[in-house]
């Protein structure tokens, strides 16, 4: 619900900036509810909060009572980085509260059953512990063989036979009532996108687990857990988040073994390898080798990033992502309304082009969270206070890539003095004079600090630099800790959010 104010808040502080910057009609941006609200009044966080007391009666006696059982959940399809979609169950909000409880009581009692290089979907560790530690294991060697392999729609092919199997191997700590929920929940039918399918008949799930559900993050680790035993045995070095596993090693050998293991695995889980996605055994070697004996790499890709032998970079599509949320920046502030001729002068009518000023400011909080750019500055000749960092490099605390750390900053300056100087030939005319920072050269734009009309006081409008605060993370994160980062995970779509930071 928070979420949704959240958003609500985001939508009409736009609209609000729309509106100060055209003299016509401003396209205005519309507060959407989500679909499954329409679908199901259980989904709306409103609707449930006005009725907690008579829901929380009726469920507390349905479980009293061993009745209890979560309704067929709404769905909706997002697109995988990868190409095509995947559907992600919407559960009642009653229903996904006990699966939550249900998943923090299995973990906290069965953690330590759980393998330390299993990184997804736990409170203890973080794919950033996952992307630490093979940053630390690589910076080791000079070559090492790696093995890269997908599962092919992990969670829809899970067995509930073998499920139900590594709840007695693994000697998990459940409960009959505990067992009962988990049974229920696996049976949910697949989740209804519209108000026709939800009137239909659906068999109950045979296979897989529903994603969506808090439940299904416990269950995919054990689901795994059986693999990671065997790779411990074996010896080589592994991470797992979820169904995407890296794994390597010294020996040739060793990584055929663990490729075997792999196979093996997928056969009793129920999850093909997908073979056309997976890049499979490869030597990975160090920037500027020629060549090598067997098809090789330079970089491995996990979780949003690139791991060499040497640095931790962003993956190609996640830089993509910022340099589009840039150029939206740019393209809302400075250069919508002058292309249609509707930009309010009365936003140029001092010294300063204030629209060029809340671009900064939005880009600042993009990229920073709430940090100014003199906080951020000083992190650069002192320590760095144990503080939760947010912004989109929050996402990536690792990266130490300075050539594309120093060439994305390149590019935004470039980016920005462009659309400055677009909006300047399509509005001088118009205005017959110049304002702050129409004029400047592309240095001058970079460290740029005006005087504000209103107060005489010193505004800010130096450009964010990704590698400032990159830098500022790092030194946090090796002060005081990954935990400095804010809790940035989305269960299901990690990947997705970090493409999309």
């Amino acid at each position: 619900m928070l979420e949704y104010e959240r958003y609500r808040q985001v939508i009409r502080d736009e609209n609000h900036r729309r509106q100060r910057r055209t003299t016509g009609k401003p396209l205005q941006l519309d507060v959407q509810e989500p679909e499954s609200w329409a679908l199901d009044s259980g989904h709306n966080p409103f609707h449930v909060r006005a009725r907690h007391e008579t829901i929380a009666h009726s469920v507390t006696n349905q479980l009293k009572a061993g009745a209890f059982a979560p309704a067929r959940p709404a769905g909706f399809v997002v697109a995988k980085p990868s190409g095509g979609t995947r559907t992600i169950s919407h559960f009642r909000i009653v229903d996904e509260l006990i699966s939550l409880r249900l998943f923090r009581s299995l973990m906290d009692k069965n953690r330590s059953l759980l393998s330390a290089r299993a990184y997804a979907y736990r409170l203890d560790l973080s794919p950033h512990d996952a992307l630490a530690h093979i940053g630390r294991e690589f910076a080791r060697e000079q070559r090492v063989f790696v093995a890269e392999f997908d599962f092919s729609k992990f969670f829809d092919t899970i067995s509930h036979e073998y499920l139900r199997h590594a709840f007695s191997s693994l000697g998990l700590r459940i409960t009959p009532l505990e067992r009962r929920l988990i049974d229920q929940f696996l049976a949910t039918p697949e989740p209804y996108l519209s108000l026709a399918e939800k009137s239909a008949r659906a068999p109950s799930r045979l296979t897989g687990i529903p994603q969506g559900t808090s439940l299904s993050l416990f269950l995919a680790n054990v689901a795994a857990a059986e693999l990671d035993r065997s790779l411990e045995r074996l010896g080589v070095g592994f991470v797992r988040y979820a169904d995407d596993t890296l794994i390597w090693s010294h020996t040739y050998a060793e990584i055929s073994e663990a490729v075997d293991a792999l196979h093996a695995a997928s056969a009793n889980i129920g999850s093909e390898i997908n073979l056309e996605k997976s890049p499979g055994v490869r030597l990975l070697v160090p920037e500027g080798t020629k060549s090598a004996e067997m098809s090789s790499t330079r970089a491995v890709t996990y979780l949003g990033h690139e791991i060499g032998l040497r640095k931790t970079s962003m993956k190609a599509s996640a830089v993509q992502r910022i340099k589009s949320r840039v150029n939206e920046l740019l393209f809302a502030n400075l250069l919508r309304e002058p292309g249609r001729g509707t930009q309010n002068l009365a936003r140029l009518s001092g010294i300063n082009d204030r629209d060029y000023v809340t671009y900064i400011w939005q880009l600042r909080r993009y990229l920073y969270g709430p940090l100014s750019e003199n906080q951020v500055r000083k992190f650069q000749s002192g320590a760095v206070p144990a503080m939760s960092f947010e912004g989109a490099m929050s996402y990536f605390p690792l990266v130490d890539d300075e050539p594309q750390l120093v060439g994305l900053d390149a590019w935004i300056a470039s980016q920005t003095w462009l659309a400055v100087r677009k909006r300047e030939r399509l509005l001088k005319r118009r205005m017959g004079r110049t304002v702050q920072p129409w004029g400047l050269t592309k240095r001058d734009l970079i460290g740029l600090i005006v005087e504000s009309e209103r107060t005489g006081e010193r505004v800010d409008l130096r450009l964010p630099s990704v590698r400032r605060i990159s830098s500022a993370i790092r030194q946090s994160v090796e002060a005081h800790g990954l935990r400095v980062l804010r809790n940035v995970e989305d269960p299901y779509l990690y990947d997705e959010r970090l493409d999309n930071a």
